[in-house]
């Protein structure tokens, strides 16, 4: 018969395919994160605020990279993978939505309630290059407007 797979699996074996199926999972600010292309990362807040400002890029690569996928191929670093890449931009930096801290001792009326708000930094994945890989993306677009620039002249 067929095999049933739990929609938890399927959606796991479906992962990064918007993307075409790459994805990377990445560490950062001490945390292990999973990413695909266009991804959004909420993050503890990252210092110094003036190297990660909003609207600044950054990218990822070496040793802060452990693992890359495509649909053909999986990369698994030791500890990191070498060549591979990941381009983020700082979209936000805010404040995360209130946490209620109630802390109860029972049977003695004594009750506190607290809010906190932890610093968050929103992040963009643009791109997910595995090693080998340039920058063909953008290239690609490039000379695309460049081609539609010359058929417009050549139109006119």
């Amino acid at each position: 018969g067929a095999l049933h797979r739990p929609k938890s699996e399927r959606l796991a074996l479906r992962a990064g395919y918007p993307a075409g199926g790459k994805f990377a999972v990445i560490h950062l600010a001490g945390f292990q994160h999973k990413v695909t292309i266009d991804d959004l990362l909420v993050v503890n807040k990252l210092k110094p605020v003036s190297q990660w400002s909003v609207g600044s890029t950054h990218t990822i690569k070496n040793e802060d990279i452990l693992l890359m996928a495509n649909q053909d191929k999986t990369l698994v670093g030791l500890p990191g993978v070498k060549g591979g890449e990941v381009d983020v931009m700082v979209e936000e930096i805010t404040r995360d939505k209130t946490l209620i801290v109630f802390k109860k001792r029972r049977r003695k009326n004594s009750r506190r309630r607290n809010g906190f708000r932890r610093q968050v930094t929103f992040l963009r994945v643009l791109d997910v290059r595995m090693p080998g890989e340039e920058k063909l993306a953008i290239e690609r677009s490039n000379s695309g407007v460049n081609a539609m620039k010359e058929d417009v002249r050549v139109a006119a």
